[in-house]
């Protein structure tokens, strides 16, 4: 091999097939029940902030293809198994698709409201039952509409940095007490990956934006319903690409916050929005045409030896495959089921109230067993992988497959096609951290689900 065929190209990861999107409002009626903070004195919104959005992107190999579907909504958590099987499984069987074809994701913004059924009874609660039925009719309306929009199309994936997200363990000197709150001693994860859709004709039809860090700039004493920081994003990058529709991927941020949390005032996740907004552009900014790469060209004499590139034509992987699996994983020493609904009655109102309504809602979703199968999602697009699944992992999941895979693009989706709060590090576990007194699995549960999925990526790249 000659010395200038040694050089490495210069390439993004590509995929090459049908794409279409499509995105809806879903903005909760007037009056209904949005309390999602334990330390929050109000129960109902007095407005919105920014549009809360449901988005939809359609994907196929070829025109015969089956197609898949990424969704995404602007609303937290589901509390029970009820609350995200009833909504998803509705737009899975109107779309007339087998279990793992659709990854509906949550943007986890915590000033979104939640939807679960069992709270009709709170102030406001009894709209919840109608504002579910108008976000399913509104999610199969984008996901028709979407794979109608289906075109040929070339997904490219540049990656950066954004310096947005913080570690959130914070280590109190006076009683050395972990608190959630930044903590600027630990450097955290920052990569931002962002993908273009352009049409053959090369416009930008869509972009997507993967960012790990809690969408909890707004606090308990905000009153305003919003998406948190992902809104002014998606507005920044929509007004820079000529409307191109902006979708956020919510990476894996179990232990990441955004510089400015839990604050009342809006502007905080505006501010938070623009900083990685203006991260995705640039990362934008520096993607080649679709379907090109750059390579060494010549040497040439100048007042140095100069070595000069010129870009040729790649051709982007079209391939679109999808595994559904899952990994075997031990529950923790967890109060029971009738001791979670005891402590629930007997909690007072506030954040106790709060927190043991939680902890009785995640009980009853893995049952009184021993041992519990996690789902978990991985989709192949071109030299991409998505990997999904029902819970919030820390942002090590997503290093660790991208050092194990470094010629692909590696996404990792937090609260996917369900919701079972966090996979915290077995470390953490002797720290006693907020995600490890709170998480339904024992430790070591995050390495055996990272572990399962680069099993699945493995097996796809053979096949």
């Amino acid at each position: 091999m000659s010395d200038q065929n040694s050089i490495p190209p210069l390439a993004q990861n590509e995929f090459d097939g049908l794409i279409g999107v499509a995105f809806t409002e879903i903005n909760p009626p007037e009056g209904m029940y949005a309390r999602t903070w334990g330390s929050a004195k109000h129960d109902l919104s007095d407005g919105l902030h920014r549009p809360l959005r449901a988005t939809c992107v359609a994907f196929a190999a070829q025109e015969d293809s089956e197609p898949l579907f990424f969704m995404t909504l602007d609303l937290m958590v589901w509390m029970s198994r009820e609350d995200e099987e009833g909504i998803r499984n509705p737009i899975e069987t109107a779309l007339g698709i087998s279990p793992g074809r659709l990854l509906l994701q949550l943007s986890h913004s915590h000033a979104a409201p939640f939807t679960d059924p069992a709270l009709s009874a709170t102030p406001g609660g009894h709209l919840i039952p109608q504002y579910r039925s108008e976000v399913i009719e509104a999610c199969i309306k984008i996901a028709n509409s979407a794979k109608t929009a289906m075109k040929p199309s070339i997904l490219s994936w540049g990656t950066g940095k954004c310096g947005l997200a913080y570690n959130r363990d914070l280590v109190l000197p006076e009683t050395g007490e972990i608190v959630c709150g930044v903590n600027p001693l630990i450097k955290a994860e920052d990569t931002l990956v962002v993908g273009r859709v352009c049409d053959m004709s090369g416009t930008i039809q869509t972009t997507l934006v993967h960012y790990a860090a809690h969408p909890t700039s707004l606090g308990g004493e905000n009153r305003l319903t919003s998406p948190d920081y992902i809104g002014a994003m998606r507005e920044l990058v929509e007004r820079e690409t000529d409307g191109a529709v902006c979708v956020f991927l919510h990476g894996a941020d179990g232990e990441l916050t955004p510089r400015r949390s839990f604050e009342a005032n809006t502007e905080a996740a505006d501010q938070n929005g623009r900083e990685l907004g203006y991260a995705a552009l640039s990362v934008l900014a520096g993607l080649f045409r679709p379907g090109e790469r750059m390579v060494f060209d010549k040497r040439l004499e100048s007042g140095a030896t100069l070595g000069l590139w010129r870009f040729e034509k790649q051709a982007p992987e079209h391939c679109a495959l999808v595994q559904k699996d899952s990994v075997r994983l031990e529950v923790g020493q967890l109060p029971s089921i009738e001791e979670c609904r005891a402590e629930y009655k007997s909690a007072p109102v506030g954040f106790e109230k709060e927190r043991a309504q939680r902890r009785l809602a995640l009980r009853e979703k893995v049952g009184d067993v021993a041992e519990f199968d996690l789902p978990i999602y991985v989709w192949k697009l071109g030299r991409s992988f998505l990997v999904g699944a029902p819970v919030e992992f820390y942002s090590d999941v997503q290093t660790s497959l991208r050092e194990k895979f470094p010629d692909f693009t590696v996404l990792v989706l937090d609260v996917c096609n369900g919701f079972l709060n966090y996979l915290p590090r077995q470390e953490d576990f002797e720290r006693n951290t907020y995600p490890v007194r709170i998480s339904l699995f024992a430790a070591g549960s995050m390495e055996r689900a990272e572990d399962k999925a680069a099993e699945m990526i493995a097996s796809m790249i053979r096949d």
